[in-house]
């Protein structure tokens, strides 16, 4: 399941960055980076590839993005990928901020080793505290038993010593994918644990205070796990947000067909000490798909709950054998079907039939304008190249034509190379939209470029659900 995360993908479409006369929503800003696209080049020294999985604004406009920086390293007799947490910074423009990092890459600061020489421990999610530090969590594994980590950084990158076991909190066989902080600052961290006895991942979410100790008022000894409908069957977290009065939004997939066949989408919500938030499809949690259809293979990739109590998602549903499309969805306050969102024949749902010959559509970002309209970036697999793509949805669920072209962005980042692959969205404080990724430039190269694109939107200013 994380694997996913690093491998390289391929695909479709062209889009130019010339701006008509009049800009408009989705168009790219030429004014961002060099002539509307920020590359930062890795040297193969320092880093073979940077990829971001997450990013944000920080308060001074500066744009941060974390992820992971893989380079070959040389233990003879094989030359092995080594994997790492790293942060990159942005100026607002897009040009990279040479005042920060600790590497020849200007902007680029690279974690140390979190679990003990384990080659794959990329970030997947980062929240910044108030005092403007960071938390950040992963998966560390290959070469050692496997390690979920949330670590502390500081302001400038740094490690927090502070905080857990000299900057880090480890969970032995765990997968950490999404953390956020509460109005307390109190950490919360989803993921799975993995019984290998069992082969089972049971869905887990973990609150920490700021020193990184667990808390003892959440769940069992700050261990909240979710068993959705049998706990003899694996369920996945893929993200969390934060609601009123503290309680905890949780999106993700179930297997509700027995393991290794499938999964459902999955939602649930918990109270402020871990418990189920009954009023929640009466039981704290549901697990459903699309009755109009037959997929066994759905899940919810990223939340956006709305001021009413809904929750809109996004994420995958299979379009054919071994293929998945993107999905759009809403549930009302009460956690059933909001009918009032999506197609008529399938209410509830918005199923753009957007990338027909894709193998794959992965949701790697999704933010909520203040009209409602969502936005999501899709990471997507073919036979033939991927690029920059990006989706919106009309507040009711239906392809937004006044967004780019006809509710569609996409853009190739590597005109001359493989592919270019959208990883990350978040928003500047103007209302226009950063894309973030990876640019394989150059065919025959092994060399992964960081990529970026500003898409301008005059129409609304878009508001996230914390950080991507």
């Amino acid at each position: 399941m994380l694997l996913r995360t690093f491998m390289p993908y391929a695909a479709v479409l062209v889009a130019s960055f010339a701006l008509p006369c009049a800009a408009a929503d989705g168009d790219p800003d030429p004014g961002f980076g060099l002539a509307g696209v920020s590359y930062v080049a890795v040297d193969d020294v320092v880093a073979r590839e940077i990829y971001p999985h997450a990013s944000m604004v920080l308060p001074d406009g500066k744009l941060l993005f974390a992820g992971a920086r893989n380079k070959i390293v040389p233990p003879a007799p094989f030359y092995e990928p080594q994997i790492r947490g790293m942060l990159l910074r942005l100026n607002a423009d897009g040009s990279p901020d040479t005042g920060f990092g600790n590497t020849a890459i200007g902007g680029l600061a690279e974690l140390p080793d979190l679990a003990s020489g384990q080659r794959m421990q990329g970030i997947e999610s980062i929240a910044r505290f108030a005092d403007g530090s960071y938390v950040a969590v992963g998966t560390a594994m290959v070469n050692g038993p496997l390690q979920g980590y949330v670590v502390k950084l500081t302001a400038s990158g740094d490690i927090d010593e502070s905080f857990g076991s000299g900057g880090t909190v480890l969970l032995p066989m765990h997968y950490l994918h999404a953390v956020t902080l509460d109005s307390q600052q109190r950490i919360v961290v989803g993921g799975e644990h993995f019984d290998s006895g069992a082969f089972v991942y049971t869905s887990t979410i973990v609150r920490l205070d700021g020193t990184g100790a667990y808390d003892p008022t959440f769940g069992s000894a700050g261990v909240a796990s979710i068993a959705w409908t049998d706990a003899a069957a694996s369920g996945y977290v893929h993200d969390l947000a934060i609601l009123d009065g503290d309680a905890i939004l949780v999106g993700g997939g179930f297997e509700a067909n027995g393991s290794g066949l499938g999964t459902d989408y999955a939602l649930a919500r918990l109270n402020v000490d871990g418990s189920y938030d009954t009023a929640f499809a009466t039981v704290g949690w549901r697990v459903f798909h699309d009755p109009s259809e037959s997929s066994i293979s759905n899940a919810v990739e990223r939340l956006a709950p709305l001021a009413d109590g809904r929750v809109a998602f996004a994420g995958y549903h299979n379009t054919g054998e071994n293929i998945t499309g993107l999905v759009f969805g809403r549930v009302a306050a009460d956690g059933s079907t909001d009918t009032t969102f999506g197609d008529l024949a399938n209410p509830g749902y918005f199923k753009p039939a957007i990338l027909p010959s894709a193998e794959s559509a992965n949701v790697t970002g999704l933010l909520m304008q203040g009209d409602g309209k969502l936005v999501a970036s899709v990471a997507y697999y073919t036979s033939e190249k991927e690029e920059f793509f990006a989706v919106r949805s009309t507040a009711d669920g239906a392809l937004d034509t006044g967004f780019a072209a006809g509710g569609i962005y996409a853009a190739d980042l590597a005109p001359d190379g493989p592919y270019s692959e959208i990883g990350t969205l978040l928003l500047q404080a103007d209302g226009n939209l950063v894309a973030g990724g990876r640019a394989q430039r150059t065919t025959g190269s092994a060399l992964v470029d960081f990529a970026a694109t500003r898409l301008l939107v005059t129409s609304d200013v878009i508001f996230a659900n914390g950080f991507d």
